[in-house]
């Protein structure tokens, strides 16, 4: 006994004080808060990183596929070729007895005979009047694979009887090259 007090009331205080502590104090809100602020960014960090890569690899898909369709059309129709040739960057050739046609780079900004000064350029098919030496219209013609790179990064040749397709293809950061050679069969 002290001071007029029993054990008892010593104890009673005790509890008050404890049941009157069951809050939480402002530092431990602050730091709670804190901790959910630096969770939800980092979650929103790792969100936007994944949203990017989903994107980026969205768009290489449609540039692959881009030129897997086209490369697949031109080597199906140098296969068949009875006739090739090749002057800077073009692929004339002939199928069957009379049908000439030419694959070429094409921007709206050069003019005929290129000089590869632009930075993107359309892959274009178009019949050849008046033999594999004929002549075109330049900017006529089925465009086959667009956002080329201009050469040397994309290349058409011709070396013996093997014909070289280098295609590079651009979009916006994307950036993919194909490179297959063709050997027409009827050469």
């Amino acid at each position: 006994m002290r001071d007029g007090f029993t054990p008892f009331e010593t104890t009673g205080q005790s509890i008050n004080r404890k049941r009157f502590r069951t809050g939480f104090t402002l530092i431990e809100l602050v730091m709670v808060i804190g901790l959910l602020v630096i969770l939800i960014l980092a979650t929103a960090f790792v969100f936007r990183a994944v949203l990017l890569s989903w994107s980026s690899q969205e768009t290489r898909a449609g540039i692959g596929i881009n030129l897997d369709r086209g490369l697949e059309e031109i080597t199906r129709d140098l296969r068949e070729a009875e006739q090739a040739a090749s002057v800077s960057d073009e692929i004339r050739f002939r199928q069957g007895q009379s049908n000439y046609y030419i694959y070429y780079f094409y921007s709206a900004n050069d003019s005929y005979p290129l000089s590869f000064s632009q930075s993107a350029y359309q892959l274009k098919k178009e019949p050849l009047s008046g033999g594999i030496n004929g002549t075109f219209s330049y900017g006529s013609g089925q465009t086959i694979v667009s956002d080329l790179l201009a050469p040397p990064t994309s290349d058409l040749s011709l070396s013996g009887n093997l014909i070289t397709l280098d295609i590079s293809i651009k979009r916006g950061a994307e950036r993919i090259r194909s490179r297959t050679q063709v050997k027409p069969r009827n050469l």
